[in-house]
């Protein structure tokens, strides 16, 4: 004989507590999102924007935008957590298109290279040797873009200019090289 069991719940307790408090409009529902689901929603966000200021930022936009859209959530299509992950993910992309995080990334790049230059212009042979070797490491045509750039003070722009290549084409070499080197690193 089998036996069907009809009184397992399929959502926690806590979940359906929030599900009826946003529901009704109650902000006690973003509390209890924020102390049961904060965390892992900050490390969503963080993986793809990869910065932990800016990630918090996003999360704030994350349970506003979860208050305001809280009559929008149906059960029936997406479970609570699923729905809090896909609005956290798609505010994360978002702000990845922002000027803000371009210029964040920007400065966190150069930031790098400069410690890379401080290494070369230090008194220590060792440091300026491994620094170079670091460099060599590098095909040339990114060597020169990163020495041009970050050593000689030189923009994208001249750069593009200078060397007779699109500017696009700089900016992505530019990071390529970047990314090679932190792989080294």
């Amino acid at each position: 004989m089998q036996q069907v069991f009809t009184d397992i719940p399929t959502k926690t307790s806590v979940e359906q507590k929030i599900v009826a408090l946003l529901h009704e409009g109650d902000k006690q529902s973003v509390r209890l999102i924020f102390k049961h689901y904060g965390v892992v929603l900050l490390n969503v966000i963080q993986r793809v924007v990869g910065n932990r200021a800016m990630s918090e930022e996003v999360l704030q936009q994350v349970l506003l935008k979860v208050w305001q859209n809280a009559q929008s959530y149906n059960a029936q299509k997406a479970g609570l957590y699923s729905w809090l992950v896909a609005i956290s993910r798609n505010a994360a992309l978002d702000q990845r298109k922002t000027k803000d995080f371009k210029l964040t990334q920007a400065s966190r790049d150069a930031l790098e290279v400069m410690a890379l230059e401080n290494k070369a212009d230090a008194s220590n042979s060792i440091d300026k040797m491994v620094t170079e070797q670091l460099l060599e490491q590098l095909s040339d045509h990114y060597q020169i873009l990163i020495k041009m750039s970050f050593f000689e003070g030189y923009s994208h722009q001249e750069i593009s200019d200078t060397l007779n290549i699109p500017l696009g084409t700089v900016k992505t070499r530019i990071r390529m090289a970047l990314k090679q080197l932190r792989a080294i690193i």
